[in-house]
């Protein structure tokens, strides 16, 4: 017994010993990941030992506690059940706060019977974009309302960089959007907002954006790529139970 008391304690006191020198240099880990072009806006310890969660403007990575290693992935928690997706639920948190307050600037398909609301990065040059705008019926149908942002993949590259700046400068922006994704949008005589589309786009680039069209869903969830109005629905009632 006295064995098994002494053995507790050690193994009490090794584990402290640990968690009060693993500490993250914070200066270092700024200083290394700003050697590659990252960041930081904060660093904590993560729920793994030695390694800290750094978020970045470019999302989140994951570095040792001196900054010499770091990783780019998600962490997963293993319950023994089904692994939660730790990083998903970080960047979740980040987006939804990241949006807040970007409403005014979207364009805005309206469901008369909303159900949901999602809020979708897209691309006038995307194929898949032009695919989920032409079912916009079917999504508003359902109860979704979408909420556009500009997302030209190239940046100010794009081909089609000037097309979405007249777009987000149009007196209705709907339509303007709706004729650009149909091939009969006439940006001539309109005065262009590049400055709105770029801040768009930089929202997108900090959220994790790779690729359009990207649907965040309320809680701040990405889902990437595009989901027919059915699907989307089926996805959007399973949260919404599961909460």
């Amino acid at each position: 017994m006295h064995f098994i008391r002494r053995t507790v304690l050690a193994t009490a006191v090794a584990l402290t010993a640990f968690s009060a020198v693993a500490k993250p240099d914070v200066a270092a880990i700024t200083k290394q990941l700003s050697n590659i072009g990252l960041t930081p806006s904060s660093i904590t310890a993560s729920p793994m030992a030695g390694v800290n969660e750094v978020v970045t403007e470019r999302g989140v990575v994951y570095a040792s506690d001196d900054g010499q290693y770091f990783l780019a992935g998600h962490l997963y928690q293993n319950t023994g059940v089904e692994p939660i997706n730790l990083t998903e639920q970080k960047m979740a948190q980040l987006n939804k706060a990241k949006l807040a307050g970007m409403d005014k600037d979207m364009i805005v398909y309206p469901a008369k019977n909303e159900k949901y609301v999602v809020t979708v990065f897209t691309d006038t040059s995307c194929g898949y974009c032009r695919k989920l705008h032409n079912e916009m019926q079917g999504y508003n149908d359902a109860g979704i309302t979408v909420r556009y942002l500009a997302f030209p993949r190239g940046g100010e590259r794009s081909s089609n960089f000037s097309q979405m700046s007249a777009i987000w400068g149009a007196k209705d922006r709907a339509k303007a959007m709706h004729d650009a994704k149909n091939g009969t949008f006439d940006e001539s005589k309109i005065t262009p907002r590049p400055d709105l589309v770029m801040e768009q786009y930089q929202l997108g680039v900090a959220m994790g954006v790779n690729g359009t069209p990207a649907i965040v869903l309320e809680d701040g969830t990405m889902i990437p790529g595009y989901q027919p109005p059915a699907a989307l629905l089926q996805l959007l009632d399973s949260k919404a139970k599961a909460n």
